[in-house]
């Protein structure tokens, strides 16, 4: 009995160029006597309708896309309770943040020669206020909306570079954020130009963890939160700090671990999940939903 998979492509992730393989990629897994039933993403018929439409014709979904295309197959099983279902993935976005963090192949058309070979890997999967999901970030605060208000047609130019340029417009004026945290039957009060909820090494492309120092599926996320510096000086340790991973000896962040975390604010502010805008909200409950998908991931090839 042949396995069938739901290809799911996002013709503009990237450089926009995936287009260029739909063909090698159907022949490879066709030769492993897989039933290959290939889905292009539109602006109004995304990844998560896809899913919704076949899954009960799939045993496997393989994603060609970037972390949005992802995060969208992902909150679609998860409305579905799928959890038969596996993902693959070729990762052909910009950033491919949870990608990095799992090792993963990046742009290799390669895996899909050898997707009978990949190993299962468990993740944990975050449930923002009852409704929405993501895979490796919430937050709001400073540059978090570069990634969706970068335009599509600077990242397919630039790639990485036109979310830094983008970056600096943004670090020229920083507000803050009267924010209230509660984890773990603890609470906390400050004010903050940053708050992220994270289940990864990467985030926005730059390393925010040593990968010993994180686990992916052990339920619970790591919480990082940065108040703004009162001198010019205080700017300088906290890239220092960060630089370092170093976030316990500096009073400018707070970071701890939970997985269950409820985050109100003054006033309502923009959020953003997984790079996608997720809306202008002054409360925000997060729970993180312990091995919720199965991952398929194959090793680098040639």
């Amino acid at each position: 009995m042949s396995i069938r998979v739901l290809t799911i492509i996002n013709p503009t992730s990237g450089k926009g160029n995936v287009m260029e393989y739909v063909e090698e990629i159907k022949r490879n897994l066709e030769e492993q006597n897989m039933e290959v039933n290939i889905q292009l993403t539109k602006k109004e018929y995304n990844a998560k309708n896809i899913v919704i439409d076949y899954i009960e014709v799939t045993d496997l979904i393989l994603v060609c896309g970037g972390d949005g295309t992802f995060n969208e197959t992902v909150s679609a099983l998860m409305e579905l309770n799928a959890k038969d279902v596996s993902i693959a993935y070729i990762p052909m976005g910009t950033t491919n943040d949870l990608a990095k963090s799992l090792d993963m192949p990046i742009k290799d058309i390669s895996i899909t020669k050898r997707l009978l070979e990949s190993r299962a890997k468990v993740l944990d999967v975050g449930k923002f206020n009852g409704n929405r999901y993501f895979c490796y970030i919430a937050a709001f605060g400073v540059i978090t909306d570069v990634a969706y208000k970068t335009s599509q047609k600077a990242k397919n130019k630039y790639g990485r570079l036109a979310y830094y340029m983008k970056a600096i417009k943004e670090l020229i004026r920083i507000p803050t954020y009267k924010v209230r945290i509660q984890f773990d039957e603890e609470e906390l009060e400050g004010e903050f130009i940053y708050g992220g909820i994270s289940n990864s090494e990467s985030i926005a492309g730059f390393k925010w963890f040593n990968r010993e120092d994180i686990d992916l599926s052990d339920g619970k996320f790591e919480a990082i939160f940065i108040r703004k510096p009162k001198k010019l000086s205080g700017y300088f340790r906290l890239l220092s700090d960060f630089r370092h991973k170093d976030y316990m000896v500096n009073r400018d962040f707070v970071y701890f671990k939970a997985n269950k975390i409820t985050i109100t604010t003054k006033e309502n502010i923009d959020w953003t999940i997984d790079g996608e805008y997720a809306g202008n909200m002054n409360v925000v409950n997060i729970e993180n939903c312990h091995k919720a998908i199965e991952l398929a991931i194959c090793e680098k090839g040639n």
